[in-house]
């Protein structure tokens, strides 16, 4: 996570008045994260010198051996490389490139697809099956983000140290419920709202997490980022690290 969302935490419980070891045990739930957003979203610092870390859309690039069906459309390839070393919690390739093909329009179907540094691809066009997915648009670039995230749906009751501060106590209910307030408008950012690696899901209903899974990536269902569903691509930890992308789960929430 950014030593700035965290610092910025703890700035609030201090404004609040909670005890510093309620509010160091919510820093401790927040997770790293990189988002992938448009040069536009980027934050004002970052512009100078941003080079790109990903592309959307339009066709993907793949080894002529690799078979995808036709109706599943590229989403996004990653240049692993440029994704800032050291943040994620995750084991994200730092070589070569990460491809994304997804369909969840109809059926929840995807393909994760590593090439290594120095693969031969050749181009690949696949069959539109809606005429604002992924495959319509041309390619556009994507930039990347150090963020934070939190546990969705964060409550007192999921802290022992702000359980046992409450106590029964409606002013400290009201004091602790504040910093979890507090912590949502903190990491909300504009450039969240696009492709995330890593970090706690944006699942609205059901998150992945009490599942025993961890997120790799999060993708909005438009390659515009509008669409009112996200992608939701997420595997065990050994799953990723051992690069078995093709056990990986795609599922789709509205």
């Amino acid at each position: 996570m950014t030593a700035t969302a965290s610092e910025t935490v703890r700035d609030a419980g201090r404004a609040l008045g909670v005890p510093e070891s309620v509010t160091e045990a919510f820093v401790r739930l927040l997770r790293p994260c990189v988002y992938l957003c448009r040069y536009e979203q980027l934050p004002e610092e970052l512009r100078k010198n941003a080079a790109p870390a990903a592309h959307a859309g339009g066709p993907a690039h793949l080894p002529e051996g690799v078979v995808v069906p036709a109706y599943v459309p590229h989403v996004v390839t990653v240049d692993c490389a440029a994704i800032p070393a050291d943040v994620l919690d995750i084991d994200f390739p730092t070589d070569g490139q990460v491809v994304i093909l997804a369909e969840v329009t109809d059926q929840d179907e995807g393909f994760v697809i590593h090439l290594p540094t120095g693969t031969e691809t050749v181009e690949r066009h696949s069959r539109e099956a809606e005429p604002d997915g992924p495959a319509s648009y041309a390619s556009f670039p994507l930039y990347a983000v150090p963020g934070t995230t939190m546990p969705g749906a964060l409550h007192r009751s999921h802290v022992a140290e702000a359980v046992d501060y409450v106590e029964g106590d409606a002013e400290r209910a009201r004091l602790v419920d504040s910093l979890v307030d507090e912590m949502g408008a903190i990491l909300a950012v504009r450039w969240g709202y696009g492709i995330q690696l890593g970090g706690f899901s944006p699942a609205w209903h059901d998150p992945l997490e009490d599942r025993g899974n961890v997120l790799f990536m999060s993708i909005p269902e438009s390659a515009v980022f509008g669409g009112d569903c996200i992608t939701l691509v997420s595997g065990s930890r050994e799953q990723i690290a051992e690069r078995r992308y093709d056990e990986l789960e795609f599922e789709v929430e509205s």
